[in-house]
Parts: C-alpha cells; sequence; structure tokens
C-alpha cells in the first residue's frame, strides 16, 4: 500500500505524467520533448526530468553524437 502513496506522490506534480505519457512512445530528445508537452519552459522541463530519473522512472542516456536539427 505504501508503494502506492509513493507512486502517487511522484506523479502528482503537473507536468510529471504528461512527460511520462510522450516518452511512453519511444525514446526523445530534450528539445523533442520541450515541443511534445506545450506549455512547459525548458527550466521546468529539466527540473522534472531530473526528478523523474532520481525516482527511477525514466533513464538518461548521453550519446558523445551530435543530432542536427
Amino acid at each position: 500500500m505504501l508503494s502506492i502513496f509513493d507512486a502517487i506522490d511522484v506523479l502528482k506534480d503537473r507536468w510529471r505524467l504528461t512527460i511520462i505519457l510522450s516518452l511512453i512512445f519511444g525514446n526523445k530528445r530534450f528539445c523533442q520533448l520541450s515541443k511534445e508537452v506545450k506549455g512547459v519552459s525548458d527550466k521546468i522541463l529539466a527540473k522534472e526530468l531530473k526528478e523523474l530519473e532520481i525516482n527511477k522512472l525514466i533513464k538518461r542516456t548521453i550519446y558523445d553524437t551530435f543530432h542536427p536539427l
């Protein structure tokens, strides 16, 4: 029962569920997420992604390549 409350606590933020729903359809770069999650600033998006990573709901992968826009 406690794990359910923990999950709800992590997802109660306004943007986190929207971010997770966007990531369900595949890996995305930061700029792709920023365009898909309408209304969120880059600063808030970065903060929310860090929180989701800390809570092990998402995993960040860094590549040494440059992605042309």
